[in-house]
């Protein structure tokens, strides 16, 4: 999504867009996929500043902790963004040209907006299967201190005198 800073000198000017995001690669483990995104911005344009009002409805494909399967979810965001020509301000967006991309700012949003665990309802986490178990930190613990490093042993037959 283009955005012209000088058209948000009209106090009433707004975009409406969908955006696709289908072609990003997420992380696995957090989401699978972005659909459906809607984005309505509205701003006002102060000298120096631009302020955006940015509100953002997106399907998201989560993916549950526990079980790895996908979670649907509905994303509903409601922000203000600032940007600026100035690069001494730390508190906004500094930008360099009066027309910029507003997409990486709006995943960035999304993804901030999705919790790192997702559980599925009526997940449990699995107990134990083929090949592993699930210990408690205290099992953990409790084994590491009875048990014995074997890279160690052959030091055991070694007489000094």
């Amino acid at each position: 999504m283009k955005i012209n800073r000088y058209q948000f000198q009209n106090k009433n000017y707004q975009i409406e867009d969908d955006i696709d995001f289908s072609n990003v690669t997420f992380d696995p483990t957090h989401i699978r996929g972005i659909s459906n995104t809607h984005v309505t911005v509205t701003g006002n344009d102060y000298d120096d500043y631009l302020v955006l009002n940015i509100k953002i409805k997106a399907d998201v494909i989560g993916v549950c902790s526990y079980t790895l399967e996908d979670i649907p979810l509905k994303v509903d965001i409601s922000t203000s963004l600032s940007f600026s020509f100035l690069e001494e301000d730390e508190d906004v967006i500094h930008i360099d040209s009066p027309i910029f991309e507003l997409d990486q700012y709006i995943l960035d949003l999304i993804v901030a907006e999705v919790p790192l665990t997702l559980v599925k309802k009526g997940a449990k986490l699995p107990s134990s299967g083929d090949g592993y178990r699930v210990l408690s930190e205290d099992e953990y613990n409790k084994e590491q201190e009875n048990k014995k490093d074997s890279r160690w042993s052959a030091l055991d037959d070694i007489e000094l005198d």
